[in-house]
């Protein structure tokens, strides 16, 4: 059935039909009567002679027989650009989607004979934005699960920075192994001349040294005790400090100090090294820090819990190829990263073959959440502000350890603000439901009380 427009803002109208193809996937089928092509044609006349001088009118009156003359066949394609746009946008009005499409897939205008004057019929198709009921907040009950510092993740968290401020003791009469480090002091020459030098560091089999063949290197390393002294030949590439002796060979000279053993800081060593007063402060610190990472991924897995029972209250189906696109494009940064860390393309492709069937699970719920917390950002009116793209911003500067300006710089030239805008808005409607239901969990407990 063919729907004609009652609000369309044009004067002539036009009549239109959807047609379901699937989930929020519509074809949009459209008659342009030859008068509304003329209007159209018309109005793209008018808008490509802005400016233009025309003998014998005034500025922008000249009729539009008069342009067709002047402009000719070179505005026609211009022409229909401005027709499909106009009337596609009319259609989605008649058949009432005009507020609900997402996007527009894949329309080709080249396909279509576009002529001043003649009645046109076109499709296009659509998706549009998923029907989402959402239930009372008070049917929706998350179990808290606690937050407080466990005895082993106190210990985990110990022994992590134990590691993290690694003390060396001495081995007399040690040699180097796989447990057992050197000390050494280094220096590098080119033909005899002493070139950059550096005292003390700390070398084990395995460790990179500028220059020098791993082999090589490891050999000479191993075995050697306090006093011993060795010499490497070693390359001179591009990036070393000393200009000059790029691309040329010379020789690192080695002198080991001492054999050392690495073993965690104990908390009094910790203690001195954080500067803090006593064990005692240390333990408060981590349970303290502890507490508050568990508290912020309680708070995520309950967001994720209400999601998920949403979508369970109230089921509602995505468009296909929508739900395609999101898992292909995980899969592909997921092959990528693969093939960055080592695997070849085919043992990528093996890899991701057997994960696919989740890719797509996995896209579908990401993309439900998606717009679930978009509609609940919407009914609660959930905004972010400038205070709150500010803290961003400085959150960023901090974890890149960067001036505040470049950051702010940085997202505004590449385009990036309105997706930091739309995560920082995500984190504040996933925060708000948390709390929402928690509310209400606790004055469904307060309740039998009263009573």
């Amino acid at each position: 059935m063919w729907a004609h427009p009652k609000d369309v803002p044009k004067s002539l109208p036009i009549e239109a039909d959807k047609t379901e193809l699937g989930a929020c996937h519509y074809k949009i089928s459209v008659k342009v009567p030859a008068e509304r092509v003329t209007e159209e044609f018309d109005h793209a006349y008018k808008s490509a002679s802005r400016g233009m001088k025309i003998p014998g009118f005034r500025p922008g009156k000249a009729p539009a027989t008069v342009l067709r003359q002047l402009l000719g066949d070179g505005i026609q394609e211009h022409a229909a650009e401005h027709l499909f746009e106009h009337t596609s946008g009319d259609a989605l009005g008649v058949v009432g989607l005009r507020n609900e499409v997402l996007r527009m897939l894949d329309f080709d205008s080249s396909q279509y004979t576009v002529e001043d004057g003649v009645a046109l019929e076109f499709e296009f198709e659509v998706e549009t934005m998923p029907q989402i009921d959402l239930p009372e907040w008070s049917d929706i009950d998350v179990e808290p699960a606690e937050t407080e510092a466990s005895d082993e993740q106190i210990q985990e968290a110990l022994d992590g920075l134990g590691h993290n401020h690694a003390k060396f003791d001495e081995v007399e009469d040690g040699s180097v192994d796989e447990e057992l480090l050197a000390e050494i002091d280094l220096l590098y020459e080119l033909d005899g001349e002493a070139g950059p030098e550096a005292k003390e560091l700390k070398f084990g089999l395995g460790s990179p040294l500028y220059g020098a063949d791993p082999d090589k290197y490891d050999e000479a390393l191993r075995g050697t005790q306090a006093g011993s002294e060795f010499e490497l030949d070693v390359e001179f590439n591009e990036g070393f400090s000393k200009e000059e002796w790029v691309g040329k060979s010379g020789v690192a000279k080695i002198k080991v100090l001492k054999v050392l053993k690495q073993r965690p800081a104990t908390k009094d060593e910790l203690c001195e090294s954080l500067g803090l007063e006593s064990p005692e402060i240390l333990d408060e610190r981590l349970v303290a820090r502890i507490a508050a990472d568990n508290s912020q991924r309680e708070r995520e897995r309950q967001a994720h819990e209400i999601l998920a029972t949403i979508v369970n209250l109230h089921p509602f189906e995505l468009p296909a190829r929508m739900i395609e696109e999101e898992a292909a494009a995980t899969t592909k940064s997921n092959k990528e990263r693969m093939i960055q860390q080592g695997a070849t393309e085919e043992q990528a492709e093996e890899e991701a073959a057997k994960h696919e069937e989740q890719m797509v699970e996995d896209a579908e719920k990401r993309l439900k959440h998606w717009f679930i917390l978009r509609k609940v950002g919407a009914e609660m009116k959930v905004r972010v502000t400038s205070k709150d793209l500010d803290m961003a911003y400085r959150s960023i500067s901090m974890q890149q350890q960067v001036d505040v300006k470049m950051v702010k710089s940085y997202y505004k030239e590449q385009n990036m603000v309105d997706n930091l805008r739309g995560e920082i808005l995500e984190s504040k409607v996933r925060s708000t439901i948390v709390d929402v239901v928690a509310k209400h969990r606790e004055e469904k407990a307060v309740a039998p009380l009263e009573s």
